[in-house]
């Protein structure tokens, strides 16, 4: 049972990964579909996106330049830090002096959850979002912002600012937790309590 808790803890966090990195960790999206190419819509999840859109060298440009896989990978590496965390504090909560390899077996299961992440289509799936929200003029400035000096200090600074905001949003989601817990800690014992009491009253037959 404790195996299926942890398995359960990695699933939810691994999509919150794909979640903090604006991305879908699912099936590679379709190819997008110009407005001007059909007078009729296109059919299932095709994206559509204008004639006037960020053509698909311009969006890779703009992210090589803000140096998208290395966000994504310390994406990976803060969620993985926070993720064992979790697992641990979860683990412990179970089972009180939780020994060396029972540690070790959850980071080696973080590890193997986490190191086949498709990189490459991650990245092809946010051209695609970056051609339907901006055009070609609009990622021409965003290049030009980040060739600037404070756009160079933004990618150097985020990375590291990404990290600490997980693990101050981990931390506060533990309290969190240990609070919804009491709450339910509490109404569980009172709801036990008033059922004892509805016992005793209720008249023998």
């Amino acid at each position: 049972m404790k195996k299926y808790l942890v398995v359960a803890v990695l699933l939810c966090s691994i999509y919150a990964v794909g979640q903090l990195a604006t991305i879908g960790a699912g099936p590679k999206p379709p190819a997008p579909v110009l407005a001007s190419q059909s007078g009729t819509a296109p059919s299932g999840s095709a994206a559509v996106v204008s004639a006037n859109a960020a053509t698909h060298d311009q969006v890779m440009t703009l992210l090589d330049l803000m140096q998208v896989r290395k966000l994504m990978l310390s994406a990976v590496d803060g969620m993985k830090k926070a993720m064992a965390t979790g697992a641990e504090d979860s683990l412990r909560r179970r089972v009180p002096n939780p020994t060396p390899q029972q540690i070790a077996r959850i980071h080696s299961m973080l590890d193997a959850a986490l190191e086949d992440l498709p990189m490459d289509e991650m990245v092809e799936s946010v051209v695609t979002v970056y051609q339907r929200h901006f055009t070609k003029s609009d990622v021409e400035e965003l290049i030009r912002f980040y060739s600037s000096p404070v756009g160079q200090k933004v990618l150097h600074e985020q990375p590291q600012m990404m990290q600490e905001s997980m693990q101050a949003g981990a931390e506060i989601q533990r309290k969190r937790y240990d609070e919804i817990m009491l709450k339910i800690q509490k109404k569980a014992d009172q709801l036990a309590d008033e059922d004892e009491k509805e016992k005793a009253q209720a008249p023998k037959k």
